[in-house]
């Protein structure tokens, strides 16, 4: 299809399929062609009109206009609720060590977990200590890993206070707390992990056409979940994190579908995220598989707490489950 647009002696032809652009006289007719390219012609308003198919009968481009179509929650990882406690498990159910509370492992049961004579040694040691010099412990290291945003101390000492009294029920950082803060600021959330959510639950609806298949059977994403490591503990930009939860074990996000009217591509935003992790100590806490994490200052005093300091009043000392919200 070509286009002319006729002024006194000078034609102007506009083809799509030209890749060059060049000019020619013709003697005879006086006359002066000019070709271009599509991309190298700036349209005039009459080809504009063309293409779009104005003035020939054709009709305005419709919009293809995005509708909310689902509203859910998607998960990673397993947790029940036990008493008021929601408690963090395995796929098949089972609680890890960190659960478990009031115990008095025997230095056979201690070796048979991973402890080396020195391990087993270093808790027989702190474990002789009093409770109070043991808490004392363990909450000023939680103290010093405080931030001033919300108050320097604050959330450290609210959190050991709630392993000694709390009975074990779930302890919650709410969004625009300090900890939901370095989370949500933090790169490998926002650049990795968010956009990986995503991308995963964009392409399971345009596969399948949902991304939950029923209420009762949640979608278990494999997004790999944001890690924030002990040794993080130093770092300013995520220093409660790092050591209030670490290794986050368990997330539910919640997602907004739309679908477009003409492609009917899907589209996810997520608008909510919570993160569940284990306040508890494990064998590793006590050097158990030649983990260093015994040299953190506050840990083995907060398994001894934990497993031998209230054999007589279980109420003492229980694991719990820190929930992070984060709001987008």
């Amino acid at each position: 299809m070509a286009i002319f647009k006729k002024a006194s002696n000078i034609n102007i032809q506009v083809s799509n399929h030209y890749t060059s652009l060049c000019k020619f006289s013709s003697e005879e007719s006086e006359s002066v062609i000019i070709e271009a390219t599509k991309e190298n012609l700036e349209l005039s308003s009459q080809k504009r009109a063309v293409l779009q198919g104005f003035g020939k009968g054709g009709k305005e481009d419709v919009a293809d206009k995005r509708v909310l179509i689902d509203r859910g929650v998607v998960n990673k990882g397993y947790w029940i609720n036990e008493g008021g406690k929601k408690i963090i498990v395995n796929s098949k159910g089972d609680r890890g060590y960190d659960w478990i509370f009031g115990d008095a492992p025997s230095e056979a049961v201690m070796k048979a977990n991973g402890m080396s004579k020195y391990d087993i040694f270093n808790i027989n040691l702190t474990k002789s200590y009093t409770e109070a010099y043991l808490k004392t412990e363990m909450k000023s290291t939680l103290v010093g890993f405080s931030d001033i945003e919300d108050g320097f101390g604050k959330n450290g000492r609210a959190l050991a206070n709630h392993f000694f009294t709390g009975q074990g029920q779930p302890f919650t950082f709410a969004a625009g707390s300090n900890p939901s803060n370095e989370v949500k600021d933090s790169a490998r959330f926002k650049s990795t992990f968010i956009l990986g959510l995503k991308t995963e639950l964009e392409r399971r609806y345009n596969e399948k056409k949902y991304i939950n298949e029923s209420p009762a059977k949640i979608y278990q994403f494999t997004t790999k979940l944001p890690y924030y490591s002990a040794e993080e503990g130093l770092n300013p930009w995520v220093n409660e994190i790092a050591a209030f939860v670490g290794g986050i074990q368990g997330c539910i996000a919640s997602y907004k579908l739309y679908q477009y009217e003409i492609s009917k591509k899907g589209e996810v935003e997520i608008d909510r995220i919570s993160f569940l992790d284990t306040f508890g100590a494990g064998w590793e806490d006590g050097g158990a598989g030649g983990m260093v994490k015994q040299w953190i200052p506050g840990l083995v005093a907060m398994f001894c707490l934990q497993h031998f300091k209230n054999t007589t009043d279980k109420a003492k000392y229980q694991p719990f489950t820190v929930i992070i919200d984060i709001e987008l």
